[in-house]
């Protein structure tokens, strides 16, 4: 009785040291893969984050000033936050990037005012709900769906 207990207790112990142990190295693991990914995100952050990104291009369509604002949208560091101006309406909202220059954006909101032309607007906001990729070079970059051609297009504005 006291070998079957004594072999029922040693076996409980060899079973959780084992979980521990198996637990440390997925643990170890998601570390790299966070370490890993928050590279990614820095890389892909000093490219898109804190500049004025003007649109120019919508679905192929270029994109001149309406209601006389001029559209484009600004990615904070701070908090994944984004905001904007859509051509008559200020819109704002969080944003996550993934690996693959893969972006999602979520808790989009925008003012309500009523403007002459709100087709250019109507479309940027669409595009940005659309979006779930984008496409830094140099001073322009480009949101797209599925990697086909861009919904948007950008170029970088400095104040200099």
């Amino acid at each position: 009785m006291k070998n079957i207990l004594f072999v029922l207790c040693a076996a409980a112990i060899t079973l959780s040291s084992s979980t521990c142990n198996s637990t440390k190295r997925t643990s170890k693991s998601n570390d790299a893969n966070d370490a890993q990914q928050q590279a990614v995100n820095s890389d892909a952050d000093q490219n898109l984050v804190e500049k004025y990104w003007k649109l120019i291009e919508l679905y192929g369509n270029p994109v001149t000033p309406a209601n006389n604002k001029e559209a484009h949208i600004t990615f904070h560091a701070e908090d994944n936050r984004f905001s904007g101006d859509a051509g008559c309406n200020l819109f704002s909202g969080s944003y996550q990037i993934q690996n693959n220059y893969r972006i999602t954006f979520s808790q989009t909101m925008a003012t309500q005012m009523m403007c002459i032309d709100m087709d250019t607007e109507t479309k940027f906001l669409q595009a940005i709900e659309m979006a779930d990729s984008y496409v830094v070079n140099g001073d322009t970059m480009a949101l797209n769906r599925a990697r086909m051609a861009p919904l948007a297009r950008f170029v970088a504005v400095y104040l200099r």
